[in-house]
């Protein structure tokens, strides 16, 4: 599970930076701030999915919480105007959900771990 959310977090990571690197481009290029402060914030949520996906093996419970605060930046560049963060917020919290298995999944294997 862990494994799988590394790799699932780091495509998404790619797939969100170059989102909103064109978004914020785009909204320059048009002149609309609102839109341009949406991209920032979505390369932002793609920074946090980057990092939460390297937490994701060794400390998923750290991982989890990066996850869900990358969650709550994506649903607030959703209300700016750039609403397809909506979609990558639920998928980062479905990310935390899998972080929050594979906290349970390495605190079985290894009952004298603090993770």
């Amino acid at each position: 599970m862990r494994i799988a959310t590394l790799i699932i977090g780091l495509i998404l990571m790619f797939v969100i930076g170059i989102q909103g690197c064109l978004v914020g481009a785009g909204g320059a290029f048009l002149g609309d701030e609102q839109l341009s402060g949406g991209g920032g914030m979505g390369f932002l949520a793609a920074l946090l999915a980057g990092i939460a996906a390297a937490f994701s093996l060794a400390k998923p419970l750290v991982s989890m919480i990066i996850f869900i605060i990358g969650a709550i930046v994506s649903f607030i560049a959703a209300s700016s105007g750039f609403s397809d963060m909506n979609v990558w917020g639920v998928l980062l919290l479905i990310l935390a959900l899998f972080s929050y298995f594979g906290h349970r999944e390495l605190k079985n294997k290894n009952p004298q771990s603090t993770n």
